[in-house]
């Protein structure tokens, strides 16, 4: 009687997991369109009045507001997934949840590409090192914590939880 029992508890997992995964996808897929919106703009502290900047040859170009670069509609969807992801495995902390831990899988995931996507369109020399960044744009090289090495090592973390809790 057991045996049916695990059975279907492992049917109800897989059935989160999916569910969970169909959630990150179609949340994922419902970000990139709002990254052509104006919705950073409302987390400026200041008014954008000269439009976005490309870099080229190691110069500062403006752009005026006639065209949106690739970098920064990458940033958008990349912050928005940053966000999702933040949120995911808060609640998942306050309640666990493979439904939860599933999309946020998806969120790592889709946050990695469109980071990296972001990083090497923006034209500007950037040299990746473990868990930084170094990025030159107009004197010296800035910086950065690699968001993108630190939720990959996480999203690899739990995809490899997930699968061993549905194996064993």
């Amino acid at each position: 009687m057991s045996g049916s029992t695990a059975v279907g508890k492992h049917g109800d997992t897989s059935t989160k997991i999916r569910r969970g995964t169909i959630l990150g996808i179609v949340i994922t897929v419902l970000f990139f369109p709002m990254g052509l919106t104006n919705f950073g703009e409302a987390f400026a502290l200041e008014l954008r009045v000269y439009g976005y900047v490309i870099y080229r040859a190691g110069d500062v170009i403006s752009i005026g507001f006639h065209y949106l670069p690739l970098y920064l509609y990458m940033w958008r969807v990349s912050s928005l997934l940053f966000l999702a992801w933040i949120i995911t495995y808060i609640a998942y902390i306050i309640k666990p949840s493979m439904v939860l831990d599933s999309s946020g899988i998806i969120y790592g995931i889709s946050y990695v590409i469109t980071h990296y996507i972001y990083l090497f369109t923006i034209g500007a020399p950037i040299i990746i090192y473990p868990f930084v960044y170094s990025m030159v744009t107009v004197g010296k090289p800035l910086l950065y914590l690699d968001w993108g090495q630190v939720i990959a090592i996480i999203t690899i973390w739990r995809v490899y939880t997930i699968r061993r809790l549905v194996r064993g």
